[in-house]
């Protein structure tokens, strides 16, 4: 399979993703919109207008905000091709930006948090998680991890399956091939650390303690969201390889 991968901040690349996909045998094409970026040398940088070619979307996070949605125009695009692939019967994973912006391209609303969400914070499984074929199973108050400043009200079709008391947005399934991630499960270690440093920059305080931090949170908490997420992403490409069969 092909599957597309859409990168909205070159500091958020696929990371453990884009790794789980090459592992399972697959195809990843990346492209990185925002700046009209290709990594993939058969295809051009801009968002393309179909899912023609493609067994799977994968939209990653980004530094920007669908309220600002005026100062980037590779906004409408990606969420006309999100439609796309679900009319096409695709499947689509939207992670952080990508959650959001899914939410918004089947009718929910995107608004700002009212503070910024950061660090390997627990979820809050909720009952239709335990049949999700993504998220059956998942462990109980997994810490994973999180840094957005704006969330999303549902779409009045979606499924939530996760969620946290203070950004009760977090997981949801849009029908039966798309998934909306608020948490970022893509990240690897040499990402995690890099945050730490623009983390510090955003708070304008000295980045060694916050790097620090992170060091002790990637020794205690990484490999637990690495394995969640190399098994999400596993069941993920399950999923499209039925879709892929069945279409």
């Amino acid at each position: 399979m092909r599957i597309l991968f859409l990168m909205n901040d070159e500091g958020s690349p696929p990371g453990v993703l884009l790794e789980e996909t090459e592992a399972q045998g697959h195809r990843p094409s990346v492209l990185v919109p925002y700046k009209n970026i290709s990594h993939d040398p058969d295809l051009p940088g801009a968002v393309p207008r179909t899912p023609d070619g493609f067994d799977g979307l994968v939209v990653l996070g980004g530094a920007m905000s669908i309220l600002d949605e005026a100062d980037h125009s590779f906004i409408d695009p990606t969420r006309q091709l999100m439609r796309a692939f679900d009319a096409a019967d695709k499947p689509v994973m939207g992670v952080c930006f990508g959650a959001q912006l899914m939410a918004d391209a089947h009718g929910g609303r995107v608004k700002p948090l009212g503070h910024t969400e950061w660090g390997f914070l627990p979820q809050t499984w909720l009952p239709a998680a335990e049949d999700d074929p993504l998220l059956a199973g998942s462990p109980p108050n997994l810490p994973l991890m999180q840094w957005h400043g704006d969330t999303f009200e549902l779409p009045a079709h979606a499924i939530p399956l996760s969620t946290r008391r203070d950004c009760p947005g977090q997981a949801f399934r849009i029908g039966e091939l798309n998934w909306g991630l608020q948490f970022h499960l893509e990240l690897d270690q040499p990402t995690l650390l890099n945050w730490a440093r623009l983390h510090a920059g955003e708070l304008k305080e000295a980045p060694a303690p916050h790097v620090a931090q992170m060091e002790t949170d990637i020794a205690t908490y990484h490999a637990s969201q690495a394995d969640f997420a190399r098994r999400v992403m596993r069941r993920w490409l399950d999923v499209s390889l039925n879709a892929k069969a069945g279409r």
